[in-house]
């Protein structure tokens, strides 16, 4: 019996801070507009419409755009910022160039990197 609230008492101590979930990221990631705002140097403009997720403030940055015949890659890294805690992922966008190539078909997968402490 003290085994059981013991190994309930430390279960409860090692549950997740509630992190949003890839598939919320995912979700978060496809409500973005392109093209908004007055073009800078060549750069596209990007707002994320979903900018909060329970609670979760999302914060996120381009890492790069590598573009080849018939394919464009773009990856992100997102923050999730809630209470002190980073939940971190990394996204990664394929999709056919130009946007007609209806061969190939668009792939996102989104990773997450864990919770860690940040201010």
């Amino acid at each position: 019996m003290l085994l059981a609230a013991i190994s309930a008492t430390l279960s409860f101590a090692q549950a997740p801070p509630n992190e949003p979930t890839k598939q919320k990221i995912a979700e978060a990631y496809r409500s973005k507009l392109s093209g908004v705002g007055p073009p800078i140097l060549g750069l596209q403009g990007e707002r994320w419409r979903i900018k909060e997720i329970r609670g979760w403030k999302l914060h996120r940055k381009r890492l790069s755009e590598n573009r080849n015949p018939g394919i464009m890659t773009v990856k992100y890294k997102a923050v999730a910022k809630k209470n002190g805690s980073c939940a971190e992922y990394q996204i990664t966008d394929t999709m056919p160039f130009p946007p007609d190539n209806v061969q190939l078909k668009p792939i996102l997968v989104v990773e997450a990197s864990g919770v860690t402490a940040c201010r």
